[in-house]
């Protein structure tokens, strides 16, 4: 080895024994993560949260089941999922179990402008937060984007136990749409 690659094989096998973030699998408990965004209006209404607040826990939102999107405004099959996740959305809301599970966004790495580009740019009816420094998405496990996760109250109050996950975009919104909602167990 010549006085190069000595320094490249030693990173590269330091990269390689430094810990990663597994994604998380059904069955795992999350924590009760803080959204540090203040949600629009209509957002807090639909989430069961008080107007004006600045924050919130995942546990504060009156549901019995999450399901979450993680995603990325520069992602492109995030983008190319937009449709598809708004009309999961709507559909959701049209159901009566749309009582019982609620949906919302979360923008790994992305600003308060960033989030509301994309809201704006695709027509996003869902609540959408920023997450500009991935607290959440490292909380999460440092998923690809997008990623769909089911979430419910784990017993005794101690955070969310996974109940589905899904990395990638979904092929057809209404098998995915009865997916979530058999996983969430909400009738």
């Amino acid at each position: 080895m010549n006085r190069l690659t000595a320094p490249l094989v030693m990173l590269l096998l330091l990269a390689c024994a430094a810990p990663a973030l597994a994604a998380p699998k059904v069955g795992d408990i999350l924590p009760d993560l803080v959204i540090k965004a203040a949600p629009l209006p209509h957002e807090a209404e639909y989430l069961g949260l008080p107007q004006g607040v600045k924050q919130f826990r995942l546990s504060q939102i009156k549901a019995e089941a999450l399901l979450v999107e993680v995603f990325s405004m520069y992602c492109p099959r995030c983008q190319a999922a937009a449709r598809s996740v708004n009309q999961v959305f709507v559909n959701l809301t049209k159901l009566p179990q749309g009582q019982k599970l609620k949906m919302l966004g979360l923008g790994a790495g992305n600003s308060a402008f960033e989030v509301n580009a994309f809201r704006k740019q695709f027509a996003i009816p869902l609540p959408l937060f920023q997450d500009g420094e991935y607290e959440l998405h490292k909380a999460l496990g440092n998923v690809y984007t997008p990623t769909y996760m089911v979430l419910k109250a784990a017993p005794g109050g101690k955070g969310f136990e996974v109940l589905f996950i899904q990395e990638g975009p979904f092929a057809d919104g209404e098998a995915f749409l009865n997916q979530v909602l058999r996983v969430s167990g909400v009738q």
